[in-house]
């Protein structure tokens, strides 16, 4: 009791020697809020976002408004940060104006929307809670270190690049440490998932989740997933900046979407956990990424490269029933007969996978010329993925991948709601998974921006859209083991992605094609904290655009999408 008493006062004296003005004079506190609100209206042909149907020509107007406000209260330098976000569509849109709703039909507001504006606009919407952190400088060590804990932004925490590896905002612990003006270290801890007290929060034999007060758990299995970050900034002469990045993620059974997506067929709903859907133990990923992002600017030059590299392992229970075969309504038993494992057994799989992402610009007087090449490592069509992962899996884009490179279909653009197949029926969408389900990705752009005032720009730009590994149209007999195309033939599997190939009916062969996607985007900063904006997007679909196509789009022609959206961005 002496000792610890003893050294409280010494940790006492201490703060009162190093801080001695911090009680005296306690700066004034100050208050702002950040924020913008958009206004957008959009039409679109074939975005597919509600059927991922490509070969059927859906189309929709609509307008919606989005607001992001930041409250941010800041003592000296402390402060804390609460970001929210709305986002209404113009008209009610579902069975309600918004979604929080009960009724046993209910049908949902537009996608990605919280509600939607009717009749007297008294909407009972959900705010969307983005940031809830404390930021502060951490006291008594020797280098200038800020630490900010809660809900927050990536920011750069792990690449200069917008959405490279992780974007978006985590819970967890960020730390930037100043070594010198041209070095800093960052330090970020990501809690993705928590399990709480675990099994041992489980009663009976089984361990199964305590029940608690009208027969709801008082707990559920989950993981303790988290991923951790270390990002160095080095700036070794002016205008070139180094950043390499090494980054580790654990997950343990189904863990979030963002972080695993379905490619493949693997449904990550199911083929992480117990046939009844409940946690099992010991199905873990460790996935390690390393890489390099930099910025060279040289003049009117500039070259923004990356590279990253995945390796580790992943446990997947193989899907299907034992004795069961491939069929229509039996999807699952497709890949484990294609990998010639047992049902229910657990496959490991190795990880190794590539990015590239290389960027270069050179500016002539208003005139600014941009290419663009990306490079991401896939699986074979006959590759069920349950041996091997040679796709890349970022921590999180929050569907934000390319959307610094004004395309508006591939990517989220203007409208950031209606990219094409953003909804993911069919198969996740590149913004999110960066590459093309399984297959990988190829992509080679160019653009063109001119300023023909300080406030008056365009641009203009054509992108190529390429798989990795071939899509196979005519190997569903060969993946499924049957000689009939109609049991096999099988486009997506709900949660899973795409099957190691499709049928469309007839021996096609091979291909790599996705599309040629042309894009372009007018802004106008008329007043003081406003701008109008208006993009345009439209995608000549491939051939392999068939893989991402509904049930009724089997063996059917894809059409091309368009979209156009015009917004008026408040900034303040």
């Amino acid at each position: 009791m002496r000792r610890i008493f003893v050294l409280a006062l010494a940790a006492l004296a201490l703060l009162g020697v190093v801080t001695p003005d911090a009680f005296a004079q306690a700066p004034t506190p100050t208050f702002k809020i950040n924020g913008l609100i958009d206004q957008m209206v959009t039409w679109s042909r074939n975005a597919s976002n509600y059927d991922g149907d490509l070969a059927r020509n859906d189309k929709q107007v609509y307008g919606r408004t989005r607001g992001r406000l930041d409250f941010i209260g800041e003592v000296g330098k402390a402060k804390g940060v609460v970001g929210i976000e709305l986002d209404l569509a113009y008209g009610q849109v579902g069975s309600a104006d918004n979604n929080v709703t009960t009724l046993p039909t209910a049908v949902q507001v537009c996608s990605g929307c919280t509600g939607s504006f009717d009749i007297n606009t008294d909407v009972r919407t959900v705010f969307e809670l983005k940031w809830l952190y404390t930021e502060f400088e951490l006291p008594l060590i020797p280098v200038p270190t800020v630490v900010r804990i809660g809900a927050q932004p990536f920011g750069s925490a792990a690449s200069y690049k917008l959405a490279a590896y992780a974007t978006g905002d985590y819970a967890g612990v960020n730390l930037v440490t100043t070594i010198t003006p041209n070095v800093k270290i960052n330090f970020t801890y990501v809690q993705v998932e928590e399990a709480l007290v675990g099994r041992e929060g489980g009663d009976g034999a089984n361990k199964q989740p305590t029940t608690g007060g009208f027969g709801i758990a008082g707990s559920q299995f989950r993981g303790d997933d988290f991923a951790v970050i270390m990002s160095p900034e080095i700036t070794p002469i002016k205008g070139l900046d180094l950043k390499p990045m090494y980054s580790y993620f654990y997950a343990s059974g189904t863990t979030n979407g963002a972080s695993r997506q379905g490619r493949g067929g693997v449904n990550t709903s199911t083929a992480f956990t117990n046939a009844d859907g409940s946690w099992k133990g010991g199905i873990n990923e460790d996935r390690h990424t390393v890489g390099l992002d930099a910025r060279l600017r040289l003049g009117p030059f500039s070259l923004d490269p990356t590279i990253m590299y995945q390796f580790g392992h992943r446990d997947v229970v193989v899907p299907g029933v034992v004795g069961g075969g491939c069929s229509t309504t039996n999807s699952s038993n497709c890949l484990a007969l294609a990998s010639g494992k047992t049902p229910g057994s657990i496959a490991r799989a190795d990880i190794s996978a590539w990015l590239f992402d290389i960027r270069a610009g050179f500016q002539i007087g208003p005139l600014l010329i941009e290419g663009l090449y990306m490079f991401t490592s896939g699986n074979k069509a006959r590759d069920t993925t349950l041996n091997n992962v040679y796709y890349f899996q970022p921590l999180s884009t929050d569907t934000g991948y390319l959307a610094d490179w004004g395309t508006q279909l591939s990517s989220l653009g203007l409208d950031y709601f209606s990219a094409l197949n953003e909804g993911a029926v069919a198969s996740a969408m590149t913004g999110v998974t960066i590459g093309w389900d399984k297959y990988g990705r190829h992509q080679a752009g160019i653009k063109a921006s001119y300023f023909l005032t300080p406030n008056l720009s365009g641009s203009a730009g054509v992108s190529v859209h390429l798989t990795h590994r071939a899509i196979d149209r005519d190997a569903a007999t060969q993946n499924c083991q049957s000689t009939n195309p109609a049991v096999c033939g099988l486009v997506g599997v709900a949660g899973g992605g795409l099957l190691p190939a499709y049928a469309t009916g007839k021996q096609d062969g091979d291909t790599n094609y996705m599309g040629t996607e042309f894009h372009g985007v007018v802004s106008w900063r008329f007043a003081p904290g406003l701008s109008w904006d208006n993009g345009v997007g439209y995608m000549i679909a491939g051939e392999g655009m068939k893989a991402l196509s509904g049930a009724t789009g089997l063996g059917k022609d894809p059409k091309d999408a368009f979209i156009g959206t015009s917004r008026v961005r408040f900034t303040f």
